[in-house]
């Protein structure tokens, strides 16, 4: 896996053409050091220059390195503001090592900059700081922690206390799974925030709060492998979600829990983790085959920003699932064996905690995902995702869809919109699982539009999905139908109770009770659906068969 990461990570460098560094590198020339996107790309390059790789890149990466070193001490007080040191240092402290291991540059290049990286005081560095004692901090707090640590594991500083209160200001977060909250819940955060501190761990973290922070991350263990899909994406939920650097920052963390689990000597769990990495990282390899290379789940141009918040740019974002997957690489013991994972050989429900309030189904070959009360600035409450195993995951539904998303799309939304009876803008309620060896169910209730309480129930089996609802009255499903992914329209089909959608060489059939009608045209992070309508009386049910094509 340490190889194959490497060969990836190369992959991600790739879609900074030459040109596209040297402009990069001249703007920050000219600018300052302003983010954390071109310390991860100088990162990056050295790196795997340390692994042989880009060595035509020599020249160009010792001026970003100079770069990198010279503004990190003072970038924050000239811009009087975030800068994102917290973030990159500890990219650089790893470039400086593996450089090192390597012998890639003379020792006096490598110990001036490790006495550059001396001269940094994370006081005036980094720009979320703890008081003593601690106050509660969001998550920017636990990348300056994992700066630190690394620091330190290097010998070049010991800030064992600054290390300590970072850290201390996160344990707020945690709920009783042992997930963390960052602000509205976003599950890339919760992945991510988790991997800073499980990474001051793995590089050595044993002051006061590593026990508290070793009990956390052992409670969330379960819920890391039992959330990935069959497509080996990360769930949706919130900000940063559907962009290439999801995968990847779930495999470091999964490695992260592999090696933790092999060291208390429960290699099976270690192997699930050790594979459960490997299908995410792979997930995004047809991605990265695409010409241009895009950072987003869409085939829109890069700088359009379709799907992307405003901090999302392709500068930024792009690189970062490079430098998730030298963390996984750094993290990795290939003498673990891979054992297969839930995802690949169980049938199971999985619920978060309430303020995460999401329900994942998984049967056979095929993954659901529910959200009981979503975050309306990013998505709809309702079915939000079905996946099938080897099938594109937005050929059916990846995530749902915002009426007014905090990320750009090209049109307006009339109505939040997911798979449900109504509109996706309620809140509901599960009453029911259940888990047999022919399929898993979930029994739910919303309350619709117009006051109607309509119970709902969503079957997964080896055939796919149904999907029923039943009320007093007028009932009526909704669904999105994949139409348009920025650059590619689907082949689709409605006639009477069957609709068909055909994309990449898989087919998504929709069967229903009765007749199947379309509305309006929706935009979510990975493109066009088109809104269809069940309507029955006092019930309707859908059905959703994802196949592959026939030659």
């Amino acid at each position: 896996m340490k190889e194959l990461y490497i060969e990836i990570m190369e992959k991600v460098v790739e879609a900074y053409t030459l040109d596209h560094i040297r402009r990069y590198t001249a703007e920050v020339m000219e600018r300052g050091l302003e983010e954390h996107g071109f310390p991860r790309l100088t990162a990056n390059i050295g790196i795997l220059i340390a692994h042989g790789r880009k060595q035509e890149l020599r020249e160009d990466f010792l001026k970003m390195m100079d770069l990198c070193l010279k503004e990190m001490p003072t970038a924050r007080r000239r811009n009087g503001g975030r800068v994102g040191n917290d973030f990159s240092v500890k990219e650089i402290v790893f470039c400086l090592l593996e450089t090192e291991k390597a012998g890639s540059f003379p020792k006096e290049i490598t110990d001036g900059w490790r006495e550059e990286l001396a001269k940094i005081n994370p006081y005036l560095t980094y720009s979320q700081i703890a008081a003593y004692p601690p106050n509660n901090m969001a998550n920017w707090a636990a990348f300056g922690a994992a700066s630190e640590q690394l620091r330190k594991y290097a010998g070049i500083a010991d800030e064992s206390f600054f290390i300590e209160n970072q850290i201390a200001s996160q344990f707020h977060a945690f709920d009783e799974n042992g997930m963390y909250r960052d602000p509205g819940e976003p599950i890339v955060y919760d992945i991510v925030t988790r991997l800073q501190l499980a990474t001051a761990l793995y590089y050595g973290f044993d002051g006061e709060g590593a026990e508290r922070l070793t009990e956390e991350l052992i409670k969330s263990g379960d819920k890391t492998l039992y959330m990935q899909s069959v497509t080996g994406e990360i769930p949706f939920g919130g900000r940063s979600n559907q962009f290439l650097h999801n995968e990847t920052v779930y495999a470091a963390l999964c490695e992260f829990y592999a090696s933790f689990f092999k060291k208390r000597g429960d290699m099976k769990k270690a192997g699930q983790f050790k594979r459960a990495a490997r299908i995410a990282v792979e997930s995004i390899l047809p991605w990265l085959e695409a010409k241009p290379i895009r950072h987003i789940k869409n085939s829109y141009a890069t700088d359009s920003m379709y799907g992307c918040e405003g901090y999302a740019y392709y500068d930024k974002y792009m690189v970062t699932a490079g430098s998730w997957l030298y963390l996984a690489c750094a993290m990795a013991d290939d003498t673990i064996p891979e054992v297969p994972c839930p995802v690949e050989n169980e049938n199971y429900i999985c619920e978060t905690a309430p303020h995460f309030h999401l329900t994942m189904l998984k049967y056979g070959d095929y993954f659901v995902q529910m959200d009981t009360a979503a975050n309306p600035k990013y998505d709809a409450s309702g079915i939000g995702r079905v996946h099938r195993k080897g099938a594109p995951p937005t050929i059916c539904l990846s995530m749902p869809f915002s009426a007014h998303p905090n990320y750009t799309i090209d049109i307006e939304n009339p109505t939040p919109l997911s798979v449900c009876a109504g509109e996706g803008n309620t809140d509901y309620e599960i009453t029911s699982k259940e888990v047999t060896d022919d399929f898993v169910k979930i029994k739910y209730t919303s309350q619709n539009e117009s006051g109607l309480i309509v119970k709902q129930t969503c079957i997964v089996s080896k055939n796919g999905v149904e999907f029923k609802a039943e009320g007093d009255g007028k009932v009526e499903i909704v669904f999105p139908m994949f139409s348009f992914d920025g650059e590619n329209e689907t082949k689709r089909s409605v006639s009477g109770n069957c609709a068909e959608v055909e994309y990449k060489g898989w087919k998504c059939i929709y069967t229903a009770d009765g007749e199947i009608t379309e509305g309006g045209i929706y935009a979510n992070r990975n493109g066009h659906y088109i809104r269809m309508n069940v309507k029955g009386k006092d019930s309707a049910t859908l059905k959703i068969e994802i196949k592959e094509l026939e030659l």
